[in-house]
């Protein structure tokens, strides 16, 4: 019985957590001059030290300065929303050109008109956020990311002018990675971009296409590998026993191969990974991911968050993205290294499709598109909290027992 019993509670134990919601952090804001929640990865391959790098330029000790690393952008806004009332943090950074939808909806921003948005462009901050909530501080665009040892021009020459149709005409499905877009900001970027490409004749929405983007996922979805974060579709990329040598990502992964100064091959040698895009209508289409920096509404410190938004889009800071980031600074006048510059695609180079779908329709149909990818491709996951609370049903029903036995 007690060995029934302990088993239980160590299983509840593993499970509670799943189920159960933060409540926030605890920490003494009165202790700090600026508090800041952000993603872990932020500047930090091989890494910038950008508390240091601000606090000698606005004279606030280290030491006050409190940074909560979070898994991701996600978790971020959910934080700041979970402590709306009280809030801890006086700048959000992260938050994208999807997920600012969500921030906007939980109010959890004030907005800032910073005079360092004269340095970047007008229709990057627009496409971000035209109302400055957050402000843009890099970008992106989602691309397919493959091994040029595994997968090139000579084994498939159909990767040269790829169109969305020929993955799986060409059974490219079976070879191709793609994170959970509900979990992902580039699987979502991904869901997104097959979006704005087919179409969504539900609410009359033509895309490039004026097809269903459902059809695609629906013939896809029988031999795509599904991964619940970019870190899970890295790892079975990686792994050439897996044989999935194409992974959704960044246009700007391929750098990452060479320039890295401790991972990469270095400029001059052959690049082991290359981008692709679609190029349905003799267009180069990619969705762009902008990410943004944003202050708290009602900050306990707000003058010294407004000034670590200001330093952050200096050229001081913006100079670092490209290396330490690996996405690209949105400053005019940044420092981009020219291995950099060769090993990525450029935004400013391609086809937005971004500019297909206003932020009105993404904003009202986001939530049923998540919904609907996951009915089509993934519906075991929609019976996730079924399941944990059958769960725990039944590990209660199991304590009970034992303990009337």
């Amino acid at each position: 019985m007690k060995k029934s019993i302990l088993l239980s509670l160590i299983v509840l134990m593993i499970l509670l957590p799943i189920g159960m919601k933060s409540e926030g952090y605890n920490y003494a804001v009165e202790d700090y001059s600026l508090v800041i929640y952000t993603y872990e990865s932020l500047l930090a391959d091989p890494g910038y030290d950008y508390i240091s790098g601000f606090s000698n330029y606005s004279g606030i000790p280290e030491e006050e300065i409190q940074v909560i690393l979070l898994d991701d952008a996600n978790s971020v806004v959910t934080q700041a929303a979970l402590e709306k009332n009280n809030p801890v943090a006086d700048v959000l950074i992260g938050i994208d050109n999807v997920l600012i939808h969500t921030a906007k909806e939980q109010e959890i921003l004030q907005t800032y008109n910073s005079p360092a948005l004269v340095n970047i462009s007008q229709s990057i901050v627009d496409n971000l956020d035209p109302e400055k909530y957050v402000i843009p501080y890099d970008m992106g665009v989602i691309a397919l990311w493959h091994s040029l040892s595994r997968l090139n021009t000579s084994t498939n020459p159909e990767l040269d002018g790829l169109e969305l149709q020929d993955i799986l005409d060409y059974d490219l499905d079976k070879k191709l990675v793609v994170e959970n877009p509900n979990f992902s900001s580039p699987g979502l970027g991904f869901l997104l971009w097959t979006i704005a490409v087919y179409g969504d004749p539900q609410i009359e929405f033509e895309g490039l296409l004026g097809q269903d983007w459902r059809n695609w996922w629906k013939e896809a979805k029988k031999d795509l590998r599904i991964a619940s974060s970019w870190g899970d579709a890295f790892s079975i990329y990686y792994t050439e026993e897996e044989n999935r040598p194409m992974m959704v990502s960044y246009g700007t992964s391929p750098a990452y191969d060479v320039c890295h100064p401790l991972y990469g091959v270095g400029e001059g040698n052959p690049p082991p990974s290359a981008a692709l895009l679609s190029h349905e209508l003799d267009f180069d289409n990619a969705w762009l991911q902008i990410e943004g920096i944003g202050l708290v509404k009602n900050a306990n410190h707000p003058d010294n968050g407004k000034q670590f938004i200001d330093w952050f889009l200096s050229k001081e800071l913006q100079d670092n993205i490209a290396l330490n980031n690996w996405m690209y600074p949105v400053h005019n006048n940044a420092t981009i290294s020219s291995c950099f510059i060769d090993n990525s695609i450029n935004p400013n180079d391609v086809d937005i499709l971004n500019d297909l779908i206003s932020p009105e329709v993404l904003n009202d149909n986001l939530e049923k598109w998540k919904s609907d990818w996951k009915t089509e491709v993934a519906p075991f996951s929609n019976f996730t909290g079924i399941i944990f609370s059958f769960l725990t049903l039944t590990i209660a029903y199991i304590i009970l027992k034992n303990r009337r036995n």
